[in-house]
């Protein structure tokens, strides 16, 4: 058969060379977790490596090369679930594994061990096999004879889809809405190609595959690659676990009433919890840098659901700590000591805090709790 190139087979390779620069990226990033971003590096390696695979077939290429890729496409395909099940739950549970996790790697070795004699064979070897058709002899198809490996694959896959979107929903109050939007948009695209991986090979058993669809595959896989090269470089911040989305929905040139209820629940958190307000030196812009948000949207949202600007919305949190102290009978702290404790780095804008709060100076509020 003749060597065809198409401009769908230049496109289909131009995208899983973006994928496999995408994998070493996910790699080398330093930003959060380097684990995860690991593992999905490999995903997407494996993503590049099935694409150029599908590029041969439908090609026809003919080189000596073409042999060692045979069977190897099931390789990634039994890989793309487990993959993405242990990304999204080192993402969503940020677990470390356990020894339950290497269960998900059972479809690999039971690959290696229908078609691992096989892939280690000289060209030679390989190539007198396919002239003669006698892969029996150097595969094992034992349990499962060859016409049902592929329908098991794609069991495999819609299992993943499933267990994913039972994790995500488990776990989804873990994550902040925007990078739940990321976690979705993965489960979505893989959903789609196991959909289409299905389709595919249902039209191929009913012989009904035709030229038009016989990209089916190559599409979804674009697809997917896109999403997650969008996210890649048009949203960096995914490798440091969090997101900025262009495509929220503004009202009236504000944050969305949705997004909005999760950035004060993450203000509060950062106030309440990780006690930002001890830090002298928090601005506007650091708080901005640590909701992921913009410093007018960040201003707005403490203004619209305070009803206060960010200096009140700070220094009411830290009177609250002062007067912790000033009631706390054990503490030794004098006024000067406990001023800088509360985060404040100066006198007057705590004096003139805590008498607008609460109506006295913190010296009478101590002899009134002594």
């Amino acid at each position: 058969m003749k060597t065809t190139i198409n401009i769908w087979i230049m496109l289909f390779f131009a995208f899983a060379i973006q994928a496999f620069v995408l994998g070493i990226l996910f790699f080398l990033k330093r930003k959060g977790d380097r684990v995860a971003n690991s593992i999905f590096g490999v995903f997407l390696l494996l993503f590049s490596y099935n694409q150029l695979f599908n590029c041969a077939y439908w090609s026809a290429y003919e080189g000596s090369y073409i042999e060692h890729m045979s069977f190897t496409n099931f390789i990634p395909w039994v890989s793309y679930g487990p993959l993405l099940y242990i990304y999204l739950k080192r993402v969503l549970k940020k677990s470390p594994f356990t020894w339950r996790d290497m269960r998900h790697a059972i479809p690999l070795v039971w690959v290696f061990f229908v078609f691992g004699s096989f892939y280690f064979l000289p060209i030679e070897l390989k190539q007198q096999i396919d002239s003669t058709n006698t892969y029996a002899e150097y595969v094992n198809w034992w349990p499962i004879p060859r016409q049902y490996m592929v329908d098991v694959v794609t069991l495999l896959m819609l299992v993943y889809v499933v267990k994913i979107y039972f994790l995500y929903k488990k776990e989804k109050s873990r994550v902040t809405e925007r990078q739940r939007i990321w976690i979705k948009s993965l489960w979505m695209c893989f959903t789609g190609y196991a959909l289409v991986f299905f389709t595919y090979f249902m039209l191929a058993n009913l012989r009904l595959m035709t030229p038009s669809n016989d990209y089916l595959i190559g599409y979804a896989m674009i697809f997917f690659i896109g999403i997650v090269s969008y996210f890649s470089f048009m949203q960096p911040n995914i490798f440091s676990g969090t997101l900025k989305i262009p495509f929220i929905k503004y009202q009236n040139n504000g944050l969305s009433s949705s997004i909005a209820s999760e950035m004060k629940r993450r203000l509060i958190s950062l106030m309440e919890s990780d006690k930002l307000y001890l830090n002298s030196s928090l601005t506007l812009d650091v708080l901005s840098e640590r909701l992921n948000l913009s410093r007018h949207h960040t201003s707005q949202l403490i203004n619209e659901h305070f009803q206060v600007n960010f200096f009140e919305f700070v220094n009411n949190y830290r009177i609250d700590e002062a007067i912790k102290l000033l009631e706390d009978k054990k503490n030794k702290l004098n006024i000067n000591e406990i001023i800088y404790a509360a985060g404040f780095n100066n006198r007057t804008s705590f004096y003139n805090a805590f008498r607008k709060k609460t109506g006295i100076s913190p010296k009478s509020y101590r002899s009134q709790c002594a």
